[in-house]
């Protein structure tokens, strides 16, 4: 085991337990709901650089658009400090970095929810400043209009499960797959990324074939790759053997 891993699987540990007392702790939902949000923005400012801010509140597009409530908002260095005393605040589409929804459980009834929560950021426009100079490829532009959405879970089923649920929600629900969760995230069990373009430079490789939308990678923990999907640094290569 690297150092590294070891470090993500020091702060899986902390963090299983932190969620153990604040369920214990805590009685109402609203209280518990708080705490584990507060477990997740903790362990994120851990691995990003100090220049990132976090908060939690609404996302409102130039169009005037919002999200609705969301757990953790991770903010560019540009974006102004607008996060109230209470901890809140209201966050433009440009500066934000990615947007994590939080949940206890992953069962079909919080997934729906969940994932529901996730469209109404996906919907959201990143519109460029006239004079602003991008390098990179069209399909980093284009991935650039969208804020990059994570879904985490402290619980959840299976991956093959989840992924099943995830589908049967998305055809039910006929969500366009520009308005999809990037990632899915389950503490002790592993990652679904959603591969959306064959452009995507995540290659990931299932028995020597490459795969394409709802992928499952099982690794305990799953906090590194959480951390890089999180900060747009996602590894470029995964061979699921």
């Amino acid at each position: 085991m690297s150092n590294l891993e070891g470090l993500f699987r020091t702060a899986s540990e902390r963090m299983k337990l932190e969620f153990k007392e604040a369920s214990q702790k805590y009685k109402t939902p609203d209280d518990v709901a708080q705490h584990r949000e507060e477990i997740i923005m903790r362990f994120l400012k851990t691995y990003f650089p100090p220049t990132y801010q976090f908060g939690k509140g609404e996302v409102i597009d130039s169009e005037g658009h919002r999200s609705g409530q969301i757990d953790v908002v991770i903010c560019n260095a540009y974006h102004p400090f607008t996060v109230s005393e209470s901890g809140s605040g209201l966050f433009f589409s440009e500066g934000v970095v990615c947007a994590v929804e939080v949940k206890s459980d992953l069962s079909k009834k919080e997934l729906e929810r969940g994932l529901e929560q996730i469209t109404k950021i996906k919907k959201l426009k990143r519109k460029p400043i006239k004079g602003d100079l991008m390098f990179g490829s069209d399909f980093d532009r284009e991935r650039l209009e969208r804020i990059p959405a994570i879904l985490f879970g402290f619980q959840a089923p299976s991956l093959v499960k989840l992924k099943s649920n995830i589908s049967n929600i998305y055809e039910k629900s006929m969500t366009p797959l520009e308005e999809q969760v990037d990632a899915v995230v389950v503490m002790d069990k592993g990652i679904i990324f959603n591969i959306k373009d064959t452009r995507d430079p995540l290659h990931i490789e299932v028995n020597g074939q490459r795969k394409q939308g709802l992928v499952g990678h099982a690794c305990m923990p799953a906090f590194h790759l959480f951390s890089a999907q999180a900060s747009a640094e996602t590894p470029k290569y995964v061979c699921v053997r």
